[in-house]
């Protein structure tokens, strides 16, 4: 079955807005109303540049931080200084059940591979992790660290918790992201944390807590103010002024809208094989809705009724858990469903979706003999937590920012995201859309980060909005001079 969910590439999106790039008319640096003499960032994998689903050279020096600093120039004192990781390929994690491939492997960062059907794969082999940073910890300006949670930015001893803190912390044992953030002593700041306390939750296909501070949790709404207003606090401390950005809603990202709710094509003869496969399964439904099953009345039906499995000539929905509905598992009937235009599937279920659980046993099928994993799904009840307590941080991070009004300015990337993934944009005549597909796609082939050009795109909204809040001239770059993805490889 070819891979389900990568766009045709002879579609490509080119709609536009009016959101048309300016550049200032006067060449000669300042920073206004903000001193911007040195630089300090503060963030997750967004600020450290993370593409691709690894953190490698090319991304980290087109991390947007990176590229705000470079425009900067003869303003700052200081050079801008990012924990280099020194990894052409970086590490995705290692290879497990790949054929040809022996398990603990290295991966790399993805590219775009195969002419007929291309998706994007790890490069093998690639460059193991690497857990040290030999510059000099005490000059750096960039403290991006992927996968911290606003919860995290404060807690001493992370890096010991966290490798990509631990690998330039100050004192792994003893450090906070903030605490050595803080010591570098900026006089100006970008802040962009929090995507991870909802996020993280989406991207384990809400099978975590709703409330929680656990790895797969939804940190709760007064500890994130809580922790967010806490650690703005630290970071104006030495009278410095800064950029805040707030939080992206799931919907807005390719890693949650590339793959279909309708996934699965098939022929005629396919979905007659598939369909005898769910004959007992949907005798049980219909005897449930009927009320026909021992311990139901049948004069009284249950309201909710449960749907059958079909399949049909076509596109069809995946097969995938749902405990939400009625648990019927006592009479042997699985808590299972075909997917609906309500759900969202995971990127990450491209790499399963379609392949046989047992080799060369085709009722096997993920997706259709077998159901997809939870952790690749959101029914409509996570994505509506999610959407709540997405707008509940962002209006905590809207609240931090009014009450230092002067010094901070919010930058909406929200509503920006939002135009990425809808109408599309364009700048200096060229399209820019919220997808990985070349060559318009603002994001790298995880769906979740930007690549280079995206990067470049949200470094010149940064510094926008420092020129509009502080009155400053720092002259933009133009994204187009900044790669995006390339098209597929054999």
């Amino acid at each position: 079955m070819k891979n389900l969910y990568i766009y045709l590439l002879s579609v490509i999106l080119f709609t536009a807005t009016g959101c048309k790039y300016t550049f200032p008319e006067d060449p000669t640096p300042t920073g206004g109303s903000a001193d911007l003499t040195k630089l300090v960032t503060v963030g997750d994998a967004m600020t450290a540049g993370f593409m691709d689903g690894a953190l490698y050279d090319a991304g980290q020096a087109a991390s947007f931080p990176n590229l705000v600093a470079q425009q900067m120039q003869g303003i700052v004192i200081s050079d801008f200084n990012q924990p280099d990781i020194a990894s052409p390929i970086g590490y995705l994690g290692t290879a497990e059940g790949i054929p040809g491939v022996p398990n603990g492997t290295p991966m790399g960062h993805l590219i775009f591979k195969g002419l007929a059907s291309p998706a994007p794969t790890p490069i093998i082999p690639g460059d193991p992790f690497n857990p040290g940073y030999g510059g000099d910890k005490s000059a750096l300006n960039n403290f991006g660290v992927a996968g911290m949670r606003i919860i995290h930015a404060g807690i001493p001893g992370y890096g010991m918790l966290n490798p990509y803190f631990g690998r330039f912390a100050l004192d792994p044992a003893e450090s906070s992201v903030l605490g050595d953030a803080t010591a570098a002593d900026g006089s100006f700041f970008t802040f962009w944390v929090g995507a991870n306390d909802v996020w993280d939750y989406a991207l384990a296909g809400g099978t975590g807590n709703i409330d929680g501070t656990g790895p797969t949790d939804m940190t709760p709404e007064a500890t994130f103010a809580g922790a967010f207003g806490a650690a703005i606090t630290a970071m104006l401390a030495n009278g410095a002024k800064g950029v805040v950005a707030n939080i992206p809603y799931i919907q807005t990202l390719p890693h949650f809208t590339t793959v279909p709710w309708n996934a699965i094509p098939m022929d005629q003869a396919s979905a007659d094989a598939a369909n005898g496969g769910y004959v007992a399964f949907n005798g049980g439904i219909m005897a449930y809705n009927a009320g026909l099953l021992p311990g139901q009345d049948p004069a009284n039906p249950p309201e909710i009724k449960r749907e059958i499995i079909s399949f049909n000539a076509g596109q069809n929905g995946i097969v995938m858990y749902d405990s939400t509905m009625a648990d019927l598992n006592i009479y042997g009937i699985p808590t299972i469903r075909q997917s609906n235009n309500s759900d969202l599937i995971t990127l990450s279920a491209g790499a399963v979706l379609g392949k046989e659980l047992i080799p060369d046993n085709p009722a096997t099928i993920i997706g259709v003999g077998v159901p997809l994993a939870e952790k690749y799904t959101l029914i409509l009840a996570n994505i509506d937590a999610i959407s709540f307590r997405t707008a509940a941080y962002n209006d905590a991070i809207a609240d931090a920012v009014t009450a230092n009004s002067g010094n901070l300015s919010l930058l909406d990337i929200s509503d920006v995201y939002i135009i990425l993934a809808t109408t599309g944009t364009t700048i200096n005549g060229s399209g820019i859309d919220g997808s990985f597909v070349p060559p318009f796609g603002a994001f790298s082939l995880d769906g979740v980060h930007p690549n280079q050009r995206g990067a470049a795109y949200f470094a010149s909204l940064f510094i926008d909005n420092i020129n509009v809040a502080f009155g400053a001239n720092i002259p933009n770059l133009n994204p187009n001079d900044y790669p995006g993805n390339s098209f597929p490889v054999p």
